[in-house]
């Protein structure tokens, strides 16, 4: 099975499609479309989903086919909840909850459907799987 970027990749190509082009016609950041087609990000939100079917003229299930998702039953909701604070607080120097390595943060800016702007902490490690996704 194709990964998401590959297969980001290959729809884009097929619509004669540039990040940049990508970028402006779905109205995604170019650096959030840059860490889907790196392999950075392996994950939609659902509103992203749903701006990339229309664009690729795909469904949204075959997008979200490509998704990975990993359940991270070993850290629980409150160490999650509070790496999400700390990275909207802009905190440096996090480090993974599964294997202590440094962790690469972000925060996303969304909008709902009613233009509203809504900031969305993002997080993966850089030795192993961990991501914090929403």
């Amino acid at each position: 099975m194709k990964s998401l970027a590959e297969f980001l990749q290959e729809k884009m190509e097929k619509a004669g499609l540039s990040i940049t082009g990508l970028s402006k016609k779905s109205n995604i950041e170019l650096d959030v479309l840059e860490d889907l087609i790196s392999g950075k990000e392996l994950f939609l939100s659902v509103t992203q989903r749903q701006q990339l079917a229309k664009v690729l003229k795909c469904s949204i299930n075959e997008i979200k086919e490509h998704e990975k998702t990993y359940v991270f039953d070993d850290v629980s909701p409150e160490t999650i909840s509070e790496l999400k604070k700390q990275i909207l607080n802009r905190a440096t120097n996090l480090k993974c909850p599964i294997c202590g390595e440094p962790l690469i943060t972000r925060i996303a800016k969304n909008y709902d459907l009613d233009d509203n702007l809504i900031l969305k902490p993002k997080a993966h490690c850089v030795k192993c799987v961990f991501q914090i996704k929403d």
